[in-house]
C-alpha cells in the first residue's frame, strides 16, 4: 500500500506543479507498478489504455454535445436572460447559493457533473459578473449542488443510484430518512459556507449589495423562461421520459441553434466547442486509467481486506473504505464499484440494505473531490480557472460539507 501513497502524493504534486493529468497520470502509474515490481508496459497496455479509451467510449459525445449546448447559450442572449432573472429574484450576495440550487435541479433531473460543466458555467459567469463576484468561486457552486444533493438524493437517476439498485434489489429511495438527514446537514454546510465567502469577497471588493428578494419584471421572467427551453429539454427527455443522454443533449442542442440561428455564427460556435470538449475529456479519461491501474493491483484488494477486519461499527467500516477507494479513484461511482467487487458481500450480511445503499452512496461523494478528481479537472479546463484561485473552496464544499454529510448518515442509521 505504501506504493500507491508514494504513487498518489507524486500524482497531486504534479497536479499542484501545473503538469497536465495527461501526463502526470501515467507517470504515476509507471511508479506505482514499477514499486510493485510489475511490468509497467504490460500494465499500462492492459489497464490504464482501456481504463482511458472506455471513459473516451462513453463520454465523448456527451462532452461534445455538452460543449455545443453551453458554448450556444454563451454565445446568445441566453446566458444572459438567465443571469438577470437569478439576480432579480436574489440578491447579489446569494448568487453563490443560486448557481449552487441550479446545480441540484439539474442533478436531480439525471445530468451529470460532466455536462453540468457546460450547462451552467456560461450561466454562472454570466451571473457572477453581475454580482461582482469572482469566477472562483463558480466551481464550488456548481460542484456542491451536484456532489452534496444531485448525487446522494434518494429517488435520484444518478447512476450512483442505479449502482447500488442492481447491486443490493433496493428502490431508488432506499435509505429515505437517512439520506435526507444527511443531505440536509451537508447542504447547510455549504449554503453557509458560499454565503460567508460571497459576502466577504463582495465587502473586500466594494461591490457588496443588500438588496432583498424582489419581484422579477414580467420581461425578465418570458426571456428566462425561453432561455430556459433548451435546459428543460435536456431535463425533460433525460429525467421524464428515460432517454439516453446523448438523445436529451442532442435535442437540447438543436432547440438552442434553432432558437437562436441569427445571432450566432454556427461554424465558429461548432469549432470552438470542439476544442473546448477535448482537453477535459483527455483530463477525465487518464484518471480513469489510473483508476484502472490501482483497482487492479492485489495490494490494494489485500488492503480494502484487512480493513474490513477491524473493529468498528460496519456502515462506519464500509464508509471509510470506500471514501478511501473513491479518494483514490477520483471517482465516486469508480469507488462504489471497487469497494462493493472487494468486500460488498461481507457487509451485506451485517447490514440494512436499505440503509447501506445510502451510506455508500453519501461516502463516495467524500474524498473523490480531491485534486486528481476527474470532473474538477475538466472544470478547470473548460473553464479555464486556476487550481490555486478555486481548490480551496471546492474542498470546503465538496469535501468537508460531504463528510459533515456522511457524518449526521452515520448516526442517523445507528441510532436508527
Amino acid at each position: 500500500m505504501l506504493s500507491i501513497t508514494i504513487g498518489f502524493i507524486i500524482l497531486i504534486t504534479l497536479i499542484i506543479l501545473k503538469v497536465s493529468i495527461v501526463v502526470a497520470a501515467p507517470l504515476s502509474s509507471a511508479v506505482i507498478l514499477y514499486l510493485n515490481n510489475l511490468n509497467i508496459l504490460e500494465i499500462l497496455n492492459t489497464q490504464y489504455l482501456p481504463g482511458f479509451a472506455s471513459f473516451v467510449e462513453d463520454y465523448i459525445f456527451i462532452f461534445l454535445l455538452g460543449a455545443i449546448l453551453g458554448k450556444v447559450m454563451e454565445e446568445s442572449d441566453d446566458a444572459t436572460s438567465i443571469g438577470e432573472f437569478v439576480l432579480d429574484v436574489l440578491a447579489y450576495r446569494y448568487a453563490a447559493v443560486g448557481i449552487f440550487f441550479a446545480s441540484v435541479l439539474l442533478s436531480i433531473g439525471g445530468i451529470s457533473a460532466f455536462v453540468l460543466i457546460f450547462t451552467i458555467y456560461p450561466i454562472a459567469k454570466q451571473v457572477f459578473e453581475e454580482a461582482g463576484l469572482p469566477k472562483s468561486l463558480i466551481i464550488a457552486s456548481i460542484a456542491g449542488g451536484n456532489v452534496i444533493v444531485g448525487l446522494s438524493l434518494p429517488g435520484s437517476p444518478q447512476v450512483h443510484n442505479l449502482i447500488m439498485m442492481e447491486y443490493l434489489n433496493t428502490s431508488a429511495l432506499a435509505g429515505f430518512g437517512l439520506g435526507l438527514a444527511g443531505i440536509s446537514a451537508g447542504s447547510a454546510s455549504a449554503i453557509a459556507y458560499l454565503r460567508y465567502r460571497s459576502r466577504s469577497m463582495l465587502v473586500e471588493s466594494g461591490n457588496l449589495n443588500d438588496s432583498i428578494l424582489k419581484k422579477p419584471e414580467l420581461s425578465k421572467l418570458f426571456k428566462f423562461l425561453i432561455a430556459m427551453l433548451p435546459l428543460l429539454t435536456v431535463f425533460i427527455f433525460l429525467a421524464v421520459l428515460s432517454k439516453p443522454p446523448v438523445i436529451a443533449l442532442l435535442l437540447g442542442v438543436v432547440l438552442s441553434i434553432i432558437k437562436n440561428f441569427r445571432k450566432i455564427d454556427l461554424l465558429e460556435v461548432l469549432n470552438e466547442s470542439i476544442s473546448n470538449a477535448v482537453l477535459p475529456l483527455m483530463f477525465a479519461a487518464s484518471v480513469m486509467g489510473f483508476g484502472q491501474v490501482i483497482s487492479s493491483l492485489p495490494v490494494f484488494k489485500e488492503f480494502l481486506q484487512t480493513l474490513l477486519n477491524l473493529p468498528l461499527n460496519p456502515y462506519l467500516l464500509i464508509g471509510i473504505i470506500t471514501n478511501i477507494a473513491a479518494g483514490l479513484l477520483g471517482s465516486a461511482s469508480g469507488g462504489m464499484l471497487l469497494t462493493l467487487s472487494t468486500v460488498g458481500e461481507n457487509i451485506v450480511q451485517l447490514v440494512d440494505p436499505e440503509k447501506l445503499h445510502r451510506i455508500v452512496i453519501i461516502a463516495s461523494t467524500g474524498l473523490d473531490t480531491l485534486p486528481h478528481n476527474s470532473a474538477y479537472l475538466a472544470m478547470l479546463a473548460y473553464t479555464g480557472l486556476k487550481f490555486r484561485d478555486t481548490y480551496f473552496d471546492y474542498f470546503i464544499v465538496t469535501v468537508l460539507a460531504t463528510l459533515i454529510s456522511f457524518a449526521v448518515a452515520l448516526g442517523y442509521a445507528v441510532s436508527f
